[in-house]
Formats: structure tokens, sequence, C-alpha cells
């Protein structure tokens, strides 16, 4: 009989490889393949396009894409769309609303950079805010679109606006929609 100290390091011992080995020869449920293919399709995301405007809904949009792309290690793109109306040229001057884009993005590159990513930022401009986002969808070949929006109480209800509905019905990749609601 040896040292009642050794028996008992050997008793542990043997416990721990016993729990080790019981462990590690667990065998996981398996995944119904109906819920493999909804987690595979939410992580082949792997360019998001987030078209920002200043306020909360788009920076909520943005921490929603960062969350949606972390996992794969998505490409982010950030963009903001200056309407430009058809009264004046693409390329007239619009200062004030420039430097409220570049805000936009700088706010919304800030939050992907806390999530770790490295942003692409485009600031475009177009004659239609829908026409401007599917454009860079297609160029970028964006997986999925995420766009924030706070739905705003009119005398006919709430309502989702023009280039929500536009971006909706003519995107060939997936839109994810936050909605906000609004107060009023």
């Amino acid at each position: 009989m040896g040292h009642p100290l050794g028996v008992a390091f050997a008793v542990l011992f043997l416990v721990l490889l016993v729990g080790t080995l019981t462990w590690m020869l667990k065998v996981p449920k398996p995944v119904p393949p109906e819920v493999a293919r909804v987690i595979y399709s939410v992580e082949a995301a792997r360019r998001i396009l987030v078209p920002i405007i200043e306020g909360v809904y788009s920076e909520r949009a943005v921490e929603l894409a960062c969350r949606l792309g972390e996992r794969q290690n998505a490409h982010l793109i950030l963009l903001h769309v200056i309407e430009v109306p058809f009264t004046v040229p693409l390329d007239t001057p619009l200062p004030e609303l420039e430097e409220r884009g570049r805000r936009a993005l700088e706010t919304a590159r800030f939050i992907a950079v806390q999530h770790g990513f490295k942003p692409e930022l485009h600031l475009i401009r177009h004659r239609s805010a829908s026409e401007g986002i599917l454009s860079m969808a297609r160029q970028s070949r964006a997986d999925q679109i995420v766009m924030g929006i706070g739905l705003k109480k009119t005398s006919y209800g709430e309502g989702i606006g023009r280039t929500v509905r536009e971006v909706l019905r003519r995107a060939n990749c997936e839109v994810i929609i936050s909605k906000i609601p609004v107060k009023g």
C-alpha cells in the first residue's frame, strides 16, 4: 500500500481523466437541416451595405450590421447618398449636405471600428437615394442591405418612406429593416 497522499492524487487523477474523456467523447445533438440552412444563410453574408443618414436609426442599423457580420468577419460598406434635385446639375456644390453626410459617415465609422471593422465609406450624389443605394449594392456585390428607419405617424397611420419601399422592392440581395418606433 502506498502513501495516503499518493493514493489521493492517483484517485484525483483518475477522476479527472475519466471526466475529461467523458466530456470529449460526448457527441453533440445533431442540428436539424432547416436550422443548419438558416444559420448558414445568415453567416453567408460577407458584404453588408448600410445606407446612412444622420440619426439614431442609421446608427442603430450600423450596430446591427456589425453584430450580424462579426462572426464571419464580413466587409462593411457605409454609404451616404446626397439626393440632388433634378432642377440643378448633379455636381452643384451642396456644402451643407456634404458636411452632414460626412458627419453621419464618421459616426457610423466610429461604431464599426468599435466592433473591429475597417469599413469602406462612400459619399455619393444621386438623383434618388434608393437608386444610389441599389447602384452601390450592385457595384459592391452586397449580400445584405441593413437599413434603419423610424416610421412616421401621419393621419393615415404609420408609413415606410419611398426610399425604403424602393430598396425593398428592387434589391437583388437580402434587405434587413430595423424599425424604431417614433413617438407622437
